[in-house]
């Protein structure tokens, strides 16, 4: 539920702020019993049984980077959000939304990315952004990506977010680009040329980008399928020169 989500977002905050913490928490040295004691002593009065239960697992594990503790706490938390959502095809929409919103104001994403304020200040920021816009799980990642140490911008912690639902949902995020709006019947079109290569069916998101001129640029977890003309003629620009 929400409220677990919360949790989880909180432990992995206080993982991402304390280095002290995390080394202490994925010393592969110190014996699982004392840093259940740790967990307990740090997180015990404050979190339910449950989530003071998975900080014990996860503290138990073994980690070749402190920090991806932490990121891993985060992901549960997405995950446990995405868990008690009841659509997360439209949470996926307004992640998306969000990411967009911040990517086309400079002012805000450089607010966002700031390192002179604080957490506070910026969550702040993104409550009075999105009041009355969005729903309260889409509102709680949002308000999380401002204390994210998964990435440097706002937007692309939001997108990460995104990817972690999708494989929550068993599905994957193709973002398409293009110079003009796809009708229903092209859109459809796509999505099924696009399942069908990947095998599985994938979240649509789609960006309408004048820059392009023409053609599709679809990325999905990183995988990059160009056609757009302007790439077709900057290869030829190379194989001209």
């Amino acid at each position: 539920n929400l409220a677990t989500a919360t949790e989880l977002f909180e432990a992995a905050n206080a993982l991402h702020l304390s280095k002290q913490l995390r080394a202490a928490l994925s010393d592969p040295s110190a014996e699982a019993a004392s840093k259940e004691q740790l967990v307990q002593k740090v997180f015990g009065a404050k979190f339910t049984k449950e989530v003071v239960s998975v900080l014990v697992t996860v503290a138990q594990a073994r980690w070749s980077s402190p920090r991806d503790m932490a990121h891993s706490m985060e992901s549960l938390g997405v995950r446990a959000l995405a868990r008690a959502s009841k659509d997360l095809d439209g949470l996926q929409v307004e992640l998306f939304e969000i990411q967009q919103l911040v990517s086309v104001d400079p002012e805000i994403e450089l607010a966002l990315s700031s390192t002179r304020a604080t957490a506070e200040q910026k969550q702040a920021l993104v409550s009075k952004l999105l009041a009355g816009k969005t729903s309260e799980p889409a509102l709680e990642l949002a308000l999380q990506a401002v204390f994210s140490k998964t990435y440097k911008r706002f937007a692309e912690v939001l997108e990460q977010y995104g990817f972690w639902i999708a494989e929550f949902a068993g599905e994957s995020v193709a973002h398409i680009r293009v110079a003009r709006e796809l009708s229903k019947a092209q859109l459809e079109r796509l999505s099924k040329a696009l399942a069908s290569f990947f095998g599985r069916e994938l979240q649509i998101n789609v960006e309408v980008d004048p820059e392009i001129i023409g053609g599709v640029h679809i990325a999905v977890n990183g995988e990059v399928l160009d056609a757009t003309v302007l790439t077709k003629l900057q290869n030829a620009r190379l194989q001209l020169g």
